[in-house]
């Protein structure tokens, strides 16, 4: 198993460490920490939510930032407007499951390094 490590700035600033995954390899720790940076930013807004492309209407499963407004909804299909939720997507389910290595939102970033 290894360790590694995640730092956090606010920009113009240096970055600072701020946590760590631990896990078997630089793959899986990519996913964890898409997940985990996805998370918890819903976490901290009100305005994020999962979409999904079956139950929602949406062309892509993912988080959709509402923060600037919503896609039209039509409440007889129970379904978003796919071309109009476009817009709004913030982050694909299929790039959290392909993982990454780098965040960010508003002024911070993350970034998750290999020691």
């Amino acid at each position: 198993m290894k360790t590694y490590k995640i730092y956090k700035k606010r920009l113009g600033q240096n970055f600072q460490e701020v946590g760590e995954i631990y896990t078997d390899g630089w793959i899986k720790a990519k996913k964890q920490f898409a997940r985990q940076m996805t998370d918890d930013n819903h976490n901290l807004s009100n305005n994020i939510q999962w979409l999904d492309r079956k139950e929602d209407g949406v062309n892509e499963s993912g988080w959709y930032d509402f923060k600037g407004g919503t896609p039209l909804y039509n409440e007889d299909l129970e379904k978003y407007d796919a071309d109009e939720a476009k817009d709004f997507l913030m982050v694909s389910e299929k790039e959290i499951n392909k993982g990454f290595d780098f965040w960010s939102e508003d002024v911070h970033v993350w970034e998750l390094r290999k020691n």
